[in-house]
């Protein structure tokens, strides 16, 4: 049986600027050895798909590349690189079944093989067993 997560986060935005904090700090506690489990639902579950491009949100959105070379020259990769380091380091990764239908995300256009499509009771039992809950939105 798997190791119960230390951190639990559930990330329902895709923006960019939205998708820093959480994968950061996933991305954090998987380095220092702690167990994660990340639950995508909501618009969040086109993250995970291969054709995803961060972007800013509103009237910022035609800046998204100035933004996107910004942060890589701060030392942010972008959000599909942080998916894979976690998924390396052995996070739980899962996406909302119902939440694929709704925004129709094929379970063959993921991004990372290990991807478990779940629902709302998955998440009630990761956040129930986790040490740290991490909700932003």
């Amino acid at each position: 049986m798997r190791e119960q997560p230390g951190w639990a986060i559930v990330i329902s935005n895709p923006g960019l600027e939205e998708l820093l904090s959480p994968l950061g700090f996933a991305l954090a506690a998987a380095l220092a050895g702690s167990p994660v489990a990340i639950y995508f639902q909501g618009p969040a579950v086109r993250v995970l798909t291969r054709s995803y491009t961060e972007r800013l949100r509103g009237w910022r959105r035609p800046f998204s590349s100035f933004a996107r070379r910004g942060l890589d020259r701060a030392g942010h990769p972008p959000p599909h690189a942080k998916l894979r380091q976690l998924e390396d380091l052995g996070a739980r990764i899962y996406i909302c079944g119902p939440s694929m239908e709704h925004f129709k995300v094929a379970a063959d256009g993921l991004l990372l093989t290990g991807v478990q499509i779940a629902a709302y009771p998955t998440f009630v039992e990761q956040m129930n067993t986790a040490e740290v809950q991490v909700f932003l939105r």
